[in-house]
């Protein structure tokens, strides 16, 4: 093989014999092979299996005009251009290309050019490049190319699923896709019609536009059309503002505001409203909104602080729009903002909270109890004096809090203005070990002041007489020694060495002088303060089996516990007849007991069994030995067997009708595949009330995914009384790297 430059004779032809060329300006060299070359002065004309080489480009035809004064050429017949760097790909009939300039302009064009977008695990993505047919494209720069009277798809050709056909599009690898006044066509036929699409080909993109439009239809809300407008502020702020026109019923806004200032900060603000013209034969009013404000913060000196603010307008309005069953039959708000540090022992933290829990959809029927502020300061155990066996700690608080609680009856209703609460609570602890017994008694005393306070008589009402009261508490943990045995197997049930541990203890808690409690206005658990003597007894049985790597992990773990009441009226803070908590049953569990005097509390029992990643299973159950039945109980479990997965939770009581209302719920979740899985998806929710045997929520959604698109039906069903009783039919179609159309919302996906 020889390399010539330069030194050619006109009209000599020679057989695949390679050549290059110093242009003048660029600093890369020019490449040509064909079967015949020619050359007069300058221009040279190259025929058959022509191949021109600049830098990581190339260029292959049957025949090529070429002009080393200027760099332009001209290529006929199978025309091939490639450029790595950028994942092009041009078939051509014709092409005109100036290699100085790295512009050109390519007739009768097939091509692609590759680079896909990774915006978040929500969005259908595929390898594909940018597949296009054009009568006309032209490389206008670097990296940059203007398609004219084409179709571009991501969809591996010849028969692709969707196209964009359109007058003009520009495509900038590795930047972005830009197409303008694009028909959208799924198997050949036009369906939609878009103004301007833009599309990012960045790793991390963002930029400012309109998202995809919602276009659909619901039985209870009419036409659904709307759209929403993204503003990338800049790197670390953006935001999102969108609407939608309800057809029968009004219309909706939606606002989304994002910040991260630093690396481990954030702020997120969202909002969401419905201007309802009416519902049913009342023209009911459901409108509403919903706002939320969520944020973490770092400070000097070790301070955090933390934002979860929540605001609902009405119950109602959760009912009617909310779009999952949780949210739907959700009827509490919570809110709170913190700011916390840690300083050697000492903890300080400064929280403004609100608590509100709608009673039902009458407005103002609710209980809202706030904290504003509230101050507290905590020590760690440390040691009374150098080389101490007592360990000391203590507890404060300061603040105002304040209780609303109308529309119920007028012995209970309740409304205070704001009051100040102090509490201080010294704590000396004994530890105590011999051998395997290690003994632990705390004794402690509780000062608590209230700036008003309820009479014993008439109850609901209050007093600006101040309550104060100083109860004297001492608490003794027992942890007796452990018992283990080593299992080299289970026979057929489990082939592998295991290990059986048993972990048995005792608490005893006495509280003395907690003083008339039904004086003390209740804002948290700190309120709930009553005499006491009892003894808490428990045995955690657990299986541990061998882990990943040296380490064992639990496999099963069951534990048993009851308490005993010495003084089963409490000090006389129990009322008969009624439904008490108090904190010994919050100790124990989070369902109410108390509705008389006993001994004995309901035994519980929880198991946790977790033998791979594939199986959760946890198993509740309180039996009430006064009653002789198990009063209420739950279980949750979770299977996945490679794409399939199972989710069950089933709730119950049967306890008191003066202490809950008897309830028998399930709810499942069952399934194949993942959101953006090829092929086939499925998952089938739902809620059934076995009580009243009938089905509250039910969800089913199907999805096809291939290579560069999906499509997706929903279907869900609300039965929750007059609010709300509804069929919805949903769909939504997603183009790879490009979005998704319909009213099936990323947030409403089951997957």
């Amino acid at each position: 093989m020889l390399l010539w430059r330069n030194l050619f004779v006109s009209g000599a032809a020679y057989s695949q014999v390679p050549f290059q060329l110093q242009p003048a300006a660029p600093a890369a060299s020019v490449e040509m092979r064909a079967d015949s070359q020619q050359r007069v002065g300058n221009r040279y004309r190259l025929q058959g299996n022509v191949e021109v080489t600049y830098g990581e480009m190339s260029i292959t035809a049957d025949a090529v005009d070429y002009d080393a004064s200027t760099g332009g050429l001209t290529a006929e017949g199978s025309v091939h251009f490639a450029a790595q760097r950028e994942e092009a790909d041009i078939r051509a009939r014709r092409a005109e290309y100036n290699l100085r300039q790295s512009t050109g302009r390519f007739e009768g064009v097939e091509g692609r050019i590759g680079g896909i977008a990774y915006s978040g695990s929500a969005m259908l993505t595929s390898p594909n490049p940018y597949y296009f047919n054009a009568e006309t494209v032209e490389r206008i720069g670097e990296g940059v190319y203007q398609v004219y009277n084409g179709t571009i798809t991501v969809c591996t050709p010849p028969r692709p699923t969707w196209t964009f056909s359109a007058p003009i599009a520009t495509i900038r690898a590795g930047n972005s896709v830009r197409i303008q006044r694009a028909h959208l066509r799924l198997l050949g036929v036009p369906v939609f019609y878009i103004p301007y699409i833009y599309r990012s080909l960045r790793e991390a993109p963002r930029s400012s536009g309109f998202l995809m439009p919602t276009l659909g239809n619901n039985s209870r809300l009419g036409v659904v059309v709307g759209d929403s407008f993204f503003w990338a502020i800049n790197r670390s702020m953006d935001a999102e503002i969108g609407a939608e026109y309800l057809s029968k019923r009004g219309w909706s806004q939606q606002a989304n505001f994002r910040v991260r200032p630093t690396a481990t900060s954030y702020l997120t603000l969202s909002y969401y409203g419905v201007v309802d013209r009416g519902f049913g034969p009342q023209n009911e009013d459901q409108g509403g909104r919903t706002a939320r404000a969520e944020g973490v913060a770092e400070f000097p000196g070790g301070f955090r602080g933390v934002l979860d603010f929540n605001y609902l307008s009405s119950l109602t309005f959760r009912e009617a729009f909310a779009q999952s069953y949780t949210d739907a039959v959700n009827s509490e708000n919570h809110s709170i903002g913190f700011l916390s540090g840690n300083m050697d022992s000492l903890r300080l933290n400064v929280s403004l909270s609100q608590f509100k829990n709608f009673q039902s959809r009458r407005p103002g029927d609710s209980v809202r109890l706030r904290a504003l502020p509230s101050v507290e300061l905590s020590s760690l155990e440390r040691p009374l004096w150098k080389d101490s066996p007592l360990w000391v700690s203590w507890q404060s608080s300061a603040g105002w809090a304040s209780r609303r609680e109308a529309g119920l009856d007028p012995d209970s209703g309740l409304e205070s203005s704001y009051l100040e609460r102090l509490e201080f609570y010294p704590q000396l602890t004994l530890p105590l070990r011999w051998k395997a017994l290690q003994l632990a008694p705390t004794l402690g005393f509780r000062a608590t002041h209230y700036g008003k306070s309820k009479p014993s008589q008439p109850r609901g009402t209050l007093s600006g007489e101040n309550f104060h009261r100083g109860a004297s508490v001492l608490s003794v943990d027992w942890t007796l020694p452990s018992l283990a045995k080593q299992y080299p197997g289970a026979g057929p049930l489990y082939g592998g060495p295991f290990r059986h541990v048993m972990e048995p203890h005792v608490t005893f808690r006495y509280v003395n002088d907690a003083g008339d409690t039904f004086r003390a206005v209740l804002f948290d658990a700190r309120d709930l303060l009553t005499n006491t003597k009892e003894l808490e007894y428990s045995i955690t049985n657990r299986i541990f089996i061998q882990g990943q790597g040296a380490g064992a992990r639990e496999a099963l773990s069951w534990e048993l516990k009851q308490q005993y009441y010495f003084d089963p009226a409490f000090g006389g803070a129990l009322a008969e007849g009624r439904r008490n908590v108090l904190p010994s049953s919050l100790l124990l569990s989070g369902h109410a007991f108390l509705d008389g005097q006993r001994r004995f509390s309901p035994v519980v029992s929880l198991l946790r069994f977790h033998p791979s990643s594939r199986y959760d299973v946890e198993f509740r159950e309180d039996y009430d030995p006064l009653r002789r039945r198990f009063v209420q109980g739950g279980l949750t479990g979770n299977v996945h067997l490679g794409e399939a997965f199972l989710s069950v939770n089933h709730s119950f009581v049967r306890s008191s009708p003066v202490l809950a209302a008897p309830s028998n719920q399930m709810g499942f979740n069952v399934g194949y595949g993942n959101l953006l899985r090829r092929g086939w998806n499925a998952v089938f929710a739902g809620s059934y009330d076995i009580r009243e045997e009938f089905m509250q929520f039910t969800a089913v959604q199907v999805s096809y995914n291939n290579d560069c698109c999906g499509i997706s039906f929903d279907y869900r069903r609300f039965a929750l009384g007059p609010t709300r009783t509804e069929n919805q039919f949903r769909m939504a179609f997603s183009l790879s790297n490009i979005g998704t159309f319909g009213t099936l919302k990323r947030q409403e996906r089951l997957f």
